[in-house]
């Protein structure tokens, strides 16, 4: 942990700060602040160019961060009925943002100048019958260095040096391009996995509770591989829901993780004094690594047989042995990808739980029986028969939005911005982070 002390063992002063920073003050702090020491804004209205050299984010700034958007907080309370609703959780592990069923298939990139990294946090898991990671009683130091312990254990490292990505278009919309991962910036891209829900939430529609009858609009709207389940009474008739109509409640209940975390990030960089903003502008294809020769995040690509469009579009299915979709390549068929999600969801509904009596509740809930499985089963198959590929419409592996901090250019705010365009705490950053470095501002 010595590396992230600033001199005499100590956390610096701003992380004090940004511990205690209350939290309607950060909301009501919030904006996008997006010109960052270094950078340049050709306009004859606005026109600036930074006099002062970037400086990168100490590892205890981008700890902070990767935290507050992603970080491990104790144990959920999954505080459901267990016969009908806490069979749906996924995961046991509490974070800092919302799953829909706490699935957690949302993982953080992000890339600065020393490397492009994967924060993989969802196979870690907090003590048992501990309901949260911040113990009463816990110092500031404490806090911090269990911080930085759960994003070091966690970080993996892609690759040396800062992503390979777009600088304009195509791949960057230009209006982004003049800010966007430039030197001394830390880049957050959040993906997610769309297989892990849209497996689990099958399991719910298709659930004898239930029982959605999916059809297939573009093909007359057949049963999605459910005619057998139709005639053992499995699924109901009159409860129909589109296929298109289930990817794209599947998309929306998680595309929302990926604003959850860049929120966090954007409150954190008020606590942090520090610039930066959420955006969308890059296209994905470019930030996953879909599009020669930009590595981007060197997700694989793979071309489905067949598609939508002729020839058929490359969709994004993992990163090899480290984030990888249920769903082929990198299982046999289906049937392999559902079962490896159940032996999954299995493992981890007994692990790291935070009730007084975990056993009692487990007897209490419901086991998938297994002519549901089969229902499951029948469904992705059919999908992916029909259309090459699973899911769909919707890549298996899903980026919408990214995140940028920075430190910020104060001198460009001063020239075209009343006063309160920013906060004490972006005045005094340096001397509260980085007491070390000298003051870029110390004579403006």
């Amino acid at each position: 942990m010595k590396e992230y002390h600033s001199s005499g063992g100590k956390i610096p002063e701003g992380a004090y700060r940004a511990l205690e920073y209350p939290l309607y003050k950060a909301i009501g702090d919030r904006r996008s602040r997006r010109f960052g020491l270094g950078m340049t804004l050709e306009s004859e209205a606005l026109g600036f160019s930074s006099p002062r050299e970037p400086v990168p984010l100490s590892e205890i700034e981008e700890a902070l961060l990767i935290w507050a958007a992603t970080g491990l907080t104790g144990s959920q309370l999954g505080d459901l009925p267990p016969r009908v609703g806490l069979g749906l959780l996924v995961q046991s592990t509490g974070r800092t943002w919302p799953s829909s069923c706490n699935n957690q298939g949302t993982e953080l990139f992000y890339t600065n100048d020393r490397g492009t990294y994967m924060v993989k946090m969802r196979d870690l898991y907090p003590e048992e019958k501990v309901a949260l990671l911040f113990k009463e009683g816990m110092s500031p130091e404490e806090k911090v260095e269990k911080i930085v312990e759960v994003v070091d254990k966690c970080r993996v490292k892609l690759y040396d040096g800062r992503a390979d990505l777009p600088k304009g278009m195509p791949g960057l919309f230009d209006f982004n391009a003049w800010n966007t991962n430039k030197p001394g910036t830390t880049l957050f891209i959040p993906v997610t996995s769309v297989t892990i829900e849209y497996i689990n939430l099958l399991f719910l529609f298709t659930s004898s509770r239930y029982g959605f009858l999916i059809v297939d609009e573009l093909h007359g709207g057949r049963p999605a591989g459910m005619e057998e389940a139709l005639k053992k009474g499995l699924v109901r008739r009159d409860l129909v829901l589109s296929l298109f109509e289930l990817e794209m409640r599947v998309l929306t209940m998680l595309v929302v993780e990926q604003a959850f975390m860049c929120q966090n990030i954007n409150l954190a960089l008020q606590a942090l004094g520090l610039g930066g903003w959420t955006f969308t502008g890059f296209v994905a294809r470019f930030l996953l690594g879909g599009v020669p020769p930009y590595k981007g995040l060197g997700f694989r690509f793979i071309t489905p047989k067949k598609g939508l469009t002729d020839p058929p579009q490359s969709i994004p299915v993992g990163i090899d042995g480290l984030y990888q979709a249920y769903c082929p390549p990198y299982y046999k068929n289906m049937d392999e990808a559902v079962d490896a999600f159940l032996e999954h969801k299995n493992l981890c509904s007994g692990v790291a739980v935070c009730y007084r009596a975990p056993d009692d509740i487990r007897a209490e809930m419901r086991k998938v029986a297994p002519e549901r499985v089969e229902v499951v089963k029948s469904v992705c198959n059919y999908i992916y028969e029909t259309y090459g590929r699973f899911p769909a419409f919707v890549d298996p592996m899903y980026s919408r939005l990214t995140a940028q901090a920075h430190h910020l250019e104060l001198e460009f705010y001063d020239k075209y911005y009343p006063p309160g365009s920013y906060t004490d705490l972006h005045r005094q950053h340096f001397t509260l982070w980085h007491p070390e470095l000298e003051d870029p501002f110390k004579d403006y």
